[in-house]
């Protein structure tokens, strides 16, 4: 039976990159596949110049493909992060992939690229959405210990109207059944402390494509209604 819930939009912001992502153990990763000398002798703090120094060092194609072998490694082809290289540098290009469980990760390339090469990447763009969510029955409370993709993405989706991307993308899996893509749509799911929640409510932030999520308003309230079915999907937290 489906549990009811009033969802509340509390905020929407938009970043520019991922927190936790290009920190020094990535930066470190990524010089070490650029074969850079006496890296242990590089301190913490300099990191990111010197990163930025090498990827504009090998230029544009190399430094590209460099930088996504960082984020995919063998999860990628080479062939393939050859060929995506121009591609980054359209608007949004993580909208366009198809393996839509490599977005995120095509987000953060462009992030770290548009640093090195402000004039050929566009300014990177996401949303983050602070949500509430209150369930209106007691039943309703297990939904929100380790909330899925699947699972947030239906109730989301409870507050737009069906002329949205994520409907028009997704109509069949927004009713029943498995959602594949769901994991790869929600690229973070943190929960955080609300002075406003209740005793019952959870609170998350939700970063995800800004074309995903962008017909949602903040202080929106709506109702949302959703099964919470088995699935292959795992719990974000």
């Amino acid at each position: 039976m489906p549990s009811s819930y009033q969802v509340t939009i509390e905020s929407i912001s938009e970043i520019h990159t991922l927190t936790g992502t290009w920190d020094n153990k990535s930066l470190r990763a990524l010089l070490n596949l650029a074969e850079v000398e006496d890296l242990g002798d590089i301190a913490d703090t300099d990191l990111l110049e010197i990163s930025l120094m090498v990827l504009q060092d090998l230029g544009n194609q190399k430094a590209g493909e460099l930088v996504l072998e960082a984020v995919f490694g063998d999860s990628m082809r080479p062939g393939v992060r050859q060929n995506l290289v121009d591609d980054l540098q359209d608007r949004e290009p993580w909208n366009d992939f198809a393996e839509v469980n490599q977005q995120r990760g095509i987000f953060i390339a462009v992030c770290l690229l548009h640093k090195a090469f402000p004039t050929r990447y566009g300014t990177p763009d996401a949303l983050k959405l602070r949500v509430r969510f209150q369930p209106l029955a007691h039943s309703g409370a297990a939904a929100l210990i380790t909330p899925r993709a699947d699972w947030l993405i239906r109730m989301l989706a409870c507050g737009m109207n069906e002329h949205a991307i994520l409907h028009r993308l997704y109509s069949a899996e927004l009713k029943t059944g498995e959602f594949a893509d769901a994991t790869g749509l929600i690229w973070d799911c943190e929960p955080v402390e609300d002075p406003a929640g209740t005793d019952t409510s959870r609170t998350f932030d939700i970063t995800a494509s800004s074309q995903l999520f962008n017909t949602l308003t903040a202080r929106q309230t709506f109702t949302a209604e959703v099964k919470m079915g088995p699935s292959k999907t795992h719990g974000l937290i």
